[in-house]
């Protein structure tokens, strides 16, 4: 038996249901009162119906639900660029968009979207244009005088990074947390008031909260605190009144929540989470994150935690029910520390560990003292009947391989406060980080590191590495912009990992929007090396003449060395180039060199390594795949990658990489499109800088040390030839798969380390098993380590079917054959 904490409702019946145009319940627009009682309950065994219909039903009933935020015009801008700051929320049922310097700018609508997550990303900012116009009340009545808030800090300061005082905490897919700092108030004759105040917002895929925060030393007889919305999708206020003088060293505030979608009057769910052992976690209803919260605070954990090596998982049995028909619970499990943040990758599962494929949001952080490491994760947990669920938290491996993970880290404590997107494989620290917003430097890519690298054989294991920092996606400069900086740009979170992440970014280039781009990131679960795959579209909306231009680069790195440039085919090396020690800084010594043969290309800066300096890193080099490549411009396609290798530094010379227009192209038209599927790897110099467990790529650095055959391995190695029957190869590299028969046979040639493979269209995962067939026989794939934990499994509310991902060790194979059933 275990303690179970009941609740009043607020907000959430099934934000699907709720009869259109009936009534929001008054309860919906104030404060929820608490019950803390405890309640006790015990574990609900399986459903007669089994296992998998369980699954179907749960993850479709939230799959729909997505929030996306963004910036209209962008959050990084050219000093020239007068646009407003547009801050925008869009839910598949809502819109709301906030002009930070004023606050009478707003707009909010329903949407009624029948698109997935993904799908919905690829609209970029488009649905803004089409909302109504609202007002937002943010108001305090001091002894009768009103004064309302208008703007903010950000709308008040100057310079490149003003956004930074409006804060993104959380964002993915369920969940938009951000706060505005400086609420500046005036009353109708311009006076100012003197306080500190800020506004928090909250959005869910189906309702807005906000909460205004405030403090300060007034002198006064009554206070009134206000905060409402009015709009075509409905009305809402809440106030509080605070009685005498303000005390300076308390915080005041009141909550408004806002259910843009109509929703009936909803049961009293049942919330309880214990770990594993049994050990209840406090439940209570938070008023301003419109959710339930269970505080992990200083998890008691018997194994070793932090950098280092876990191979053991956090799990949370969470239990819901009594939410009536249709119900979802918000739930936020709000953890400090986890065991570590840096590789944290939260999977629900049912009670015997088996992936669901219900999304759980991972946003986190490790910047900000305050609160210090922690990990907030958000789910919709279907309630109309009593479920367990199994919240599994995974670290360092998943199964008898690392994991692979790609989450939001929230820079508060840090600086730029905008969107960091942070991956890794294992938890010994990051793979690569994109700065999407460009909110705390001016490229799309940051600190790229490699895998299980040492400083020698004597060297320190399971820490923090370097493999060269910096890159960027498009880059465009023309007479008018000093860059093309990206505005309106959405970003979903498809998946975390473990086994394959998915993120997808969508928007646009160029303070006219001159250039769509579509990106989409993903990293693997792996035991030798980082792949970081980049697949990036560019469609030129207008007519653009460029003064400067790279479609991708690699540098802008600090304190690195590089000794060689290597770059070559499918076929193997074109051209191993020394680097000439008297190469100068901005001199372009490799200029517009196209490749020729067939892909893959590849680009290596062999033996590139941190120039001395005390206390290095273990580091490596990086290496660039092209695998795809099309450009059709001026209606003619080009198929072969164009190179630049300009000097970023010298003494020591350290180099860039640039991927160029073909044929010096400087002159593009509506419609001309580019598109490159990229894999970026890093790699460590010599086998005794690596301390991981695959075998075949410890041979091959100790037969090839600070060699191009390293790059090349990989590039000509994962270009397989895949055959499918009882299915439809949809990719290569990483394989995937439609499934149209019970039983899918999957024939590969070639495969280095442990590549991905997808399986699409699945109806039934209740009896789904992957076998290698070696010598006519079946052996089951079986990766696992505590049960169950060796594959992903996701739901595509398109298709309502499921996706499960395994990693198949594939070195040291010319050929293998696999079969799943299902």
């Amino acid at each position: 038996m275990r303690n179970r904490v009941s609740f009043a409702w607020s907000w959430m019946q099934r934000l699907v249901c709720g009869p259109e145009g009936t009534p929001a319940s008054p309860l919906l627009c104030s404060r929820v009162s608490r019950d803390d009682g405890g309640l006790s309950s015990c574990r609900w065994s399986s459903m007669v119906w089994g296992w998998a219909l369980v699954l179907l039903v749960s993850a479709s009933v939230v799959a729909d639900e997505y929030t996306f935020s963004c910036w209209q015009n962008g959050w990084r801008k050219n000093a020239n660029d007068h646009s407003a700051d547009i801050f925008g929320i869009e839910t598949n049922r809502y819109g709301f968009t906030l002009d930070v310097a004023d606050f009478r700018n707003v707009r909010v609508g329903r949407i009624a979207s029948t698109q997935s997550y993904a799908q919905a990303a690829r609209h970029k900012a488009e649905k803004f244009k089409q909302l109504p116009p609202a007002t937002l009340l943010i108001e305090i009545d001091i002894d009768g005088t009103k004064y309302r808030a208008s703007t903010c800090a950000a709308g008040l300061e100057e310079g490149v990074k003003r956004l930074s005082s409006v804060r993104m905490w959380e964002s993915g897919r369920y969940v938009q947390h951000y706060d505005f700092l400086g609420l500046a108030f005036r009353d109708a004759a311009g006076k100012g008031l003197d306080c500190d105040a800020r506004l928090d917002l909250v959005a869910w895929p189906g309702s807005i909260t906000f909460n205004l925060i405030v403090s300060g030393e007034l002198k006064c007889s009554t206070s009134v605190l206000s905060l409402g919305l009015t709009s075509e999708a409905g009305s809402w206020r809440e106030s509080i009144t605070v009685d005498g003088p303000w005390d300076g060293e308390r915080e005041y505030d009141v909550t408004v929540t806002c259910p843009i979608t109509p929703v009936a009057d909803a049961s009293v769910p049942n919330v309880s989470v214990a770990t594993a052992s049994g050990t209840a976690i406090p439940v209570r209803f938070d008023d301003q994150k419109s959710c339930f919260v269970a505080s992990v605070n200083q998890l008691r954990r018997r194994w070793k935690t932090g950098n280092t090596d876990i191979r053991n998982y956090d799990e949370f049995d969470v239990t819901v029910s009594g939410g009536g028909p249709h119900a979802v619970v918000p739930l936020l499990v709000d953890m400090r520390p986890p065991a570590n943040v840096i590789g944290v990758c939260p999977i629900l599962c049912d009670e015997e560990g088996r992936p669901t494929g219900i999304p759980v949001q991972l946003s986190k952080n490790w910047h900000y003292t305050p609160m210090g490491s922690y990990v907030m994760t958000y789910m919709m947990l279907p309630a109309e009947k009593s479920t367990t669920y199994r919240l599994r938290f995974s670290y360092g491996f998943y199964g008898t391989l690392p994991s692979a993970s790609h989450a939001q880290l929230c820079l508060i404590g840090y600086g730029g406060n905008g969107r960091w997107d942070q991956l890794a494989i294992g938890c010994w620290g990051e793979t690569i980080c994109f700065d999407v917003d460009m909110s705390l430097v001016d490229v799309a890519i940051t600190d790229i590191r490699t895998l299980m690298t040492r400083n020698g054989r004597q060297g320190k294991k399971w820490g923090w590495t370097n493999a060269g920092w910096g890159g960027d996606w498009l880059n465009i400069r023309d007479a008018k912009q000093k860059k093309y900086l990206p505005n309106g740009v959405k970003t979903a979170y498809v998946s975390h990992g473990p086994c394959l992440t998915d993120v997808r970014h969508e928007g646009y280039y160029g303070e006219n929007q001159e250039v769509a781009f579509a990106a989409r990131v993903q990293t693997l679960r792996t035991d030798d090396y980082c792949r970081t795959f980049q697949k990036l579209r560019y469609t030129f909306e207008r007519d653009v003449e460029a003064d400067d231009i790279w479609l991708f680069k690699l540098g802008r790195t600090f304190s690195y060395r590089t000794p060689r440039l290597d770059y070559g085919h499918a076929g193997g090396l074109i051209e191993s180039l020394k680097t000439p020690a008297d190469l100068t800084k901005g001199q372009r010594w490799v200029d517009e060199v196209e490749l020729s043969g067939d892909a893959p290309y590849w680009i290596a800066f062999t033996g590139a390594e941190e120039t001395p300096a005390k206390n290095n890193m273990p580091n490596g080099y990086r290496a660039l795949i092209v695998r795809r490549f099309e450009a059709v411009i001026g209606g003619e396609t080009y198929a072969q990658p164009t190179i630049g290798s300009p000097v970023h530094a010298d003494n020591p010379v350290n180099l860039d990489l640039e991927l160029l227009p073909p044929d010096g192209i400087r002159q593009f038209t509506k419609g001309d499109q580019i598109e490159m599927d990229l894999e970026l790897i890093t790699l460590p110099r010599q086998a005794d800088d690596y301390y991981g467990p695959n075998q075949s790529f410890r041979n091959h650095l100790a037969e090839n040390p600070n060699s191009w055959k390293t790059t090349y391995r990989e590039a000509r190695g994962n270009k397989l030839d895949v055959h499918v029957v009882g299915g439809r190869k949809i990719s290569s590299y990483p394989i995937v798969v439609q499934v149209s028969e019970p039983e899918v046979t999957v024939t590969i040639q070639g495969g280095v380390g442990a590549v991905p493979i997808q399986f699409q269209g699945l109806d039934d995962i209740r009896n789904c098993r992957l076998f290698q067939v070696v010598d006519g026989e079946r052996i089951a794939l079986d990766q696992s380590v505590h049960g169950n934990d060796f594959w992903q499994t996701d739901f595509d509310s398109v298709s309502k079917t499921y996706q499960m991902t395994f990693n198949l060790p594939l070195s040291e194979m010319r050929e293998s054959r696999w079969v799943l059933t299902h």
